[in-house]
């Protein structure tokens, strides 16, 4: 028996579904370098991770103290996206992350729909998409980027338009799941019945709890035990 009776289930991309390598923080840092800005890969993900890119190029640059226009953050921003899909394009060794098709099939096989939401712009979600052939094998429902609502994490603006198009009217009906404090935020503040936190390097499973998930995992094949716990 599926536990909470779950509709949907929203999945974070980078880090929580699809190992990439921490690519893209590290062509945040080689776009950010380029005009003068370092920052070590270490503190750029721990300041934005989850975050909006565009929004987290932002708050990097002013935290130098001088003072940034839109267009200065528009510049570094198209370098970073340009760097990015490049290297999306040629990485080989980009792959989901263990057990991440098995759980969309049996999430799938028991009605719940499977959300895709990010961080990134659509252009680059479509191309991970694409490489992880999720599309092809009919294995997600929605998929939502951050440049689609008015503001991506921590607020829920992504959450609630996959509700919207999926017909899904309770949150408390939908597990959140990812990797950052942004991805709890956001299942928070979009009022989610249950915040699944990933453990990495960068976060264990006891802060994710600490940080506000309901429950904390190392593997995605154990959300299954989450959800048929008596």
């Amino acid at each position: 028996m599926i536990k909470e009776n779950i509709k949907m289930a929203v999945f974070d991309m980078a880090g929580t579904t699809i190992d990439e390598q921490k690519t893209v923080y590290r062509s945040v840092g080689e776009a950010l370098a380029e005009f003068g800005f370092e920052y070590s890969l270490e503190t750029i993900v721990h300041k934005i991770g989850g975050m909006n890119k565009r929004e987290g190029i932002a708050l990097l640059m002013r935290e130098s103290g001088e003072a940034i226009t839109e267009e200065a953050v528009e510049v570094v921003f198209r370098l970073f996206k340009k760097n990015v899909e490049a290297a999306y394009e040629s990485a080989r060794g980009l792959k989901e992350m263990k057990g991440a098709s098995a759980l969309f099939s049996y999430l799938k096989s028991n009605h719940i729909k499977v959300v895709l939401d990010t961080g990134y712009h659509r252009s680059t979600a479509d191309l991970l998409i694409d490489k992880m052939g999720w599309e092809d094998q009919d294995l997600i429902d929605f998929s939502v980027t951050s440049d689609e609502v008015e503001e991506g994490r921590p607020q829920p603006h992504m959450i609630r338009l996959a509700m919207e198009a999926l017909g899904v009217e309770n949150p408390q009906t939908i597990m959140k799941v990812g990797d950052t404090q942004s991805d709890i935020d956001e299942g928070r503040n979009a009022g989610c019945g249950i915040i699944v936190g990933i453990s990495s390097d960068q976060y264990t499973r006891e802060q994710l709890l600490s940080m506000g998930a309901t429950h904390a995992i190392d593997q995605l094949s154990e959300i299954i035990q989450i959800l048929e716990a008596q």
